[in-house]
């Protein structure tokens, strides 16, 4: 899961490496920009059976990522990379877990 490797990158992950390793800030904006694609190709049904705003701010990351790709805010995406991806993480084995009726 694409999550899963954002977050293993990030384990040890300081701003200052992410900022000066252009090779980290591209697996992890790919990786991102996959959530969003995998999100985004979800069934309108699946997601209505599972709402959550999760799905909406994935896929609107996915379209900044892809679609305005120079005006990307480093800062932004580490924060998110750090602070986020687990709780995308939790969200999705719960799905797993239970999936609605």
């Amino acid at each position: 899961m694409f999550a899963h490797r954002i977050s293993k990158r990030t384990d040890n992950l300081t701003r200052e490496k992410f900022i000066a390793d252009v090779d980290i800030q591209d697996a992890i904006l790919y990786a991102l920009g996959q959530m969003g694609e995998k999100a985004n190709a979800l069934s309108d049904a699946f997601k209505e059976n599972h709402p959550s705003e999760e799905w909406y701010s994935l896929i609107g990351l996915r379209n900044r990522l892809f679609h305005s790709y120079e005006d990307i805010d480093l800062d932004n995406v580490y924060e998110m990379a750090k602070n986020d991806v687990d709780g995308i993480i939790v969200f999705i084995n719960s799905l797993l877990n239970h999936p609605a009726p």
